[in-house]
């Protein structure tokens, strides 16, 4: 006899206050509950960290999505088209997590590998994001290639470039509707890091993204298609987040 999987209870968090967005000390706090649209709209998130958050939430669909659409979940029902996962990786970002009794700071990286059903423990709850504070020796861009505003992603790109006396002190290129689950482009960013960036090094960078990435076909392009153009947009956020 088949496992009943009938819905034995539900739970309202309507009163349980995670939407907000507030910086403390040195890193964005943004409870699980916070719409999308807020975090457009947001006059607190400014900086690197906060000028990439705003232009991937203002990229997620119409105005009607961006107020139904939470970070929270965003970044645990994860898709192929979620667009916060890799600007949170890029960031690196932690997930906090609570079960009644104690939090528990998960770095997003592991939160997302491989799932975060796997990272979230039964009696446990997404409560807020934490994003770093960066300063001016930091740029970033984010990168949505759609066929309309509205549509899912065909390719995301999110980057981030530390400098330090002119060179590229840390690196963090990070992408997702390429591939079952976002992930970072750890070849371009190991030619990256102690290098002056300029137009031959960002196209040398970008030429290596596909490597070690799965690439998936979906009805809005095939596999050939995403590996083609994927150096185009992560050569164009190279340069955007040197600026």
């Amino acid at each position: 006899m088949a496992e009943d999987s009938s819905i034995t209870g539900l739970v309202d968090l309507k009163n349980a206050k995670l939407a907000y967005i507030r910086k403390e000390k040195k890193e964005f706090r943004i409870g699980a509950m916070t719409p999308v649209q807020d975090i457009f709209r947001s006059e607190i998130l400014t900086g690197p960290s906060g000028r990439i958050l705003r232009s991937a939430a203002g990229s997620i669909g119409s105005t009607l999505l961006r107020n139904a659409i939470t970070i929270g979940g965003n970044i645990t029902a994860v898709f192929p088209w979620s667009d916060l996962p890799p600007v949170l990786l890029a960031l690196d970002a932690s997930v906090v997590v609570h079960d009644g009794k104690r939090e528990k700071v998960i770095p997003i990286d592991k939160w997302l590998a491989p799932t975060p059903k796997e990272a979230l423990k039964p009696g446990e709850l997404v409560t807020e994001i934490r994003v770093p504070e960066f300063g001016k020796e930091t740029g970033t861009a984010f990168h949505k290639f759609a066929k309309t505003k509205n549509d899912y992603g065909i390719i995301t790109v999110a980057v981030r470039l530390d400098t330090a006396n002119g060179l590229i002190s840390s690196a963090r290129v990070a992408v997702n509707a390429i591939s079952r689950r976002p992930a970072r482009c750890l070849a371009t960013e190991k030619i990256l890091v102690g290098k002056k960036l300029d137009a031959a090094l960002a196209t040398k960078a970008a030429a290596a993204s596909t490597q070690g990435l799965v690439m998936t076909a979906d009805i809005r392009a095939s596999k050939e298609y995403r590996a083609e153009v994927l150096p185009v947009f992560v050569r164009r956020c190279l340069e955007d987040a040197l600026k």
